[in-house]
């Protein structure tokens, strides 16, 4: 297997469940940049964070304000909420009717909106983050034997586990031969943003599996602020770390390279030039691409192009509520991987299928003969 790459991102779950209002669960106020985070005690749902602090004491105005006053633009509506690109039908009414609440629900958004990487205050992460002291790890049991991971969240999660079980699939395929040089090798570059030094390979080529299933454990989106998702970047770094090393990279000579892309499938982000797209598509022509000036997109489908002009294997796995499916497809048949309907693999809509759904996917790719690694 040569590589995996996956790029995460956190879905909107911040919907309210049936049964929550006879719960006596509360709302979290979604706070601003100074983040004080108090959990309102009994049961004061949907109640407003400023009639609790102000007190029930004589006639309050008819306008309080928003909570908290004179703070950074990441409130719940500051972030991708709702994100339009995804959901082009969605209302920008849904995150803001929850402005001003406390409780669960709106602490978890929080909590997601703000990711691994981005602080509410200071040099402070949220406690979902993997960078914090106050993260609660947890143990479970997987395909690849007991790992501990940070708190659950979708499809990150599902990603995580799907990955630890594909893998598992390879180490399988491995236990005969003897010679670790002869064996196949994994690993795992994550993406998303181009700052804070871009793409990082979390996991170089190795034939100790059990190392890259550890790798997977913290694999964690990235805050939901503007664009996240750098799927070309993450092609190009791909490229250069299993390419053979007389080329400069990391990678054997005479083996099959395979390109596994995890991604919910809308990139808007890329890194090479605009003219450097236009003249590839010149000297490229192909119906895949979009060529009406959407770069982020032509530019991953130029890097598939590529890769499969040098018989390497990109297969796109979409996973996520909104995956760009149209997109995907075009990536796959760029790579050479579409199905006899010209479609990349189908994720589940449903999150509670999104673990099983990518490691059957992740099964087929491992065991299909035009990409068996072993000889």
């Amino acid at each position: 297997m040569g590589m995996i790459l996956p790029t995460l991102h956190r879905e909107w779950f911040a919907t309210r469940q049936a049964g929550s209002a006879e719960s006596g669960i509360p709302r979290l106020a979604q706070v601003g940049a100074d983040r004080q985070l108090a959990m309102a005690p009994g049961p004061f749902e949907a109640v407003l964070l400023s009639q609790m602090l102000l007190g029930g004491l004589g006639q309050p105005p008819d306008n309080r304000g928003t909570i908290p006053p004179n703070t950074g633009s990441y409130k719940i509506t500051g972030f991708n909420n709702p994100n339009t690109s995804t959901y082009p039908g969605a209302s920008s009414s849904v995150p803001s009717s929850y402005r001003n609440k406390i409780g669960y629900v709106t602490y978890v958004q929080f909590m997601m909106d703000y990711g691994r990487d981005l602080k509410p205050i200071g040099d402070t992460y949220t406690p979902l983050s993997k960078y914090s002291s106050f993260c609660p790890r947890h143990s479970e049991i997987t395909a690849g034997g007991m790992f501990r991971f940070p708190p659950r969240e979708q499809p990150a999660h599902a990603a995580r586990r799907a990955l630890i079980a594909a893998i598992e699939i390879v180490k399988e395929r491995n236990t005969s031969i003897t010679d670790p040089a002869a064996g196949d090798r994994v690993s795992i570059i994550t993406f998303d943003v181009l700052t804070g030094g871009g793409p990082q390979v979390v996991c170089p080529l190795t034939n100790d599996y059990d190392s890259a299933m550890q790798a997977c454990t913290d694999l964690q989106a990235c805050g939901d602020v503007s664009a996240t998702t750098a799927t070309e970047a993450g092609l190009i770094t791909a490229k250069k770390h299993i390419q053979p090393k007389s080329a400069g990279g990391q990678g054997r000579e005479s083996t099959n390279k395979i390109v596994v892309l995890l991604t919910d499938g809308v990139p808007n982000l890329y890194q090479s030039s605009n003219s450097t797209i236009d003249n590839y598509i010149v000297n490229n022509p192909s119906s895949n691409f979009y060529a009406n000036g959407a770069y982020w997109c032509d530019a991953a489908l130029m890097q598939s192009s590529m890769m499969r002009g040098n018989h390497w294997y990109l297969y796109p796995v979409g996973v996520g509520l909104g995956c760009d499916y149209g997109f995907m497809d075009r990536m796959a048949r760029m790579g050479g991987t579409a199905d006899s309907n010209g479609q990349s693999p189908r994720g589940s809509g449903n999150p509670a299928d999104y673990e099983q759904r990518l490691t059957d996917i992740f099964s087929k790719i491992i065991t299909n003969p035009q990409v068996h690694l072993v000889e």
